[in-house]
């Protein structure tokens, strides 16, 4: 590029009936490099690299707009030592500005560090790795680093996020996923925490542990749990409901107030462990519709501190061996009838004619049928 450039300028006013005159002057572009950046007065110093090498002070930058009213406008911050394009529109040098910036040239090539673009792409970054591209086709990229962004893909309206960790924070709550970097094992590897908190109001203090929290990941060493949901009665409240699942497939929910658990269509709980249903009030088991049956594969016990009672139009005892077991009373009076109806029973080749014999109805329950 040449060091002058030669406009033709209107330099006096048009004056009615005359004819108007034109001069010639020149307007002086030059490369030069910054070497102060005054952020207050949005203003550089630059030292020219063209003959005469002389510095510049206090000179503004062009932008693609800009309006005076609130600053708005496309604006930048530039950095010592970038390359531009000084323009000097008179010969005195006032009301010089920086009309554009460029890379300077390494080995033929001025792309120095930028990246790969499309035609159409447009890309802004600084030194630090942040950017924001606007590709052709529509894709929006914004980031602080390549694994720390957000890409908008305007086919099917799909919004990636990118991160290491992720926190998302709203007056309903917060989600987070979070890498432990100092939790680091051994191997290398490194733990991570997924929570979700939620909020009963927009105004419950961010420093009280929330109505519901729920966390599934490592819950630190030595700590085999997995998953884990708590619920409070309010915001900074005392817990209502925990549960917890482990690593090794263990399982524990705990209630403090009503617990219920229904289905419309058939329901089993089955284990191959041992299974205990305990109640410090009142159990019951009911089948409103159909038979209810308690079945053991070896013993089944009903046992009571107290009283057992059995109720129905028919009771039935059926088994090879009934065991009353010991009463606070015998069952039988050792009287000399029974005593007689026993021996009439076990006497040595007796032989009993004419069907059962009755017990004496008196020593026996008259609900006892012989």
């Amino acid at each position: 590029m040449p060091d002058r450039i030669a406009t033709s300028i209107d330099v006096k006013p048009r004056r009615s009936g005359s004819i108007a005159k034109s001069d010639t002057r020149p307007v002086r572009i030059e490369r030069g490099r910054v070497i102060n950046v005054n952020i207050n007065d949005y203003t550089v110093d630059v030292r020219t690299e063209m003959p005469p090498y002389k510095p510049k002070f206090d000179i503004p930058w062009m932008v693609p707009y800009a309006h005076y009213n609130q600053g708005e406008g496309i604006n930048f911050m530039p950095e010592v030592g970038s390359t531009c394009w000084i323009c000097e529109p008179t010969d005195n040098g006032r009301d010089s500005f920086v009309l554009g910036w460029t890379m300077p040239e390494e080995g033929g090539s001025y792309r120095s560090g930028r990246p790969l673009l499309n035609p159409g792409d447009q890309h802004f970054s600084t030194r630090d790795g942040n950017f924001v591209i606007l590709r052709r086709g529509g894709v929006v990229q914004i980031g602080a680093t390549p694994i720390c962004q957000r890409v908008f893909i305007p086919i099917r309206n799909v919004i990636q996020d990118y991160a290491e960790n992720y926190e998302l924070h709203t007056p309903a709550g917060d989600l987070t996923w979070n890498v432990m970097r100092k939790d680091e094992d051994g191997d290398g590897h490194q733990k991570c925490l997924f929570t979700l908190a939620a909020h009963e109001y927009a105004d419950d203090s961010a420093t009280s542990d929330p109505v519901a929290i729920l966390k599934i990941g490592s819950h630190g060493d030595q700590d085999d749990t997995i998953v884990t949901l708590v619920t409070r009665d309010k915001t900074g409240g005392s817990i209502k409901t925990k549960l917890t699942l482990s690593k090794s497939g263990d399982l524990n929910w705990k209630v403090e107030g009503d617990f219920n658990l229904s289905s419309t269509g058939d329901m089993t709980l089955s284990t191959s462990g041992k299974a205990s249903v305990k109640a410090t009030g009142d159990a019951e088991l009911v089948s409103s519709n159909g038979a209810a049956t308690l079945k053991g594969l070896s013993n089944a016990t009903v046992q009571s501190n107290t009283e057992v009672n059995i109720k129905a139009p028919q009771i039935t005892a059926d088994g090879n061996v009934i065991s009353l077991g010991e009463g606070l009373f015998s069952v039988l009076r050792n009287s000399p009838d029974f005593i007689q109806w026993v021996s009439i029973l076990t006497a040595v080749a007796t032989t009993v004619t004419g069907g059962a014999v009755n017990p004496p109805t008196f020593h026996t329950s008259k609900k006892v049928k012989a």
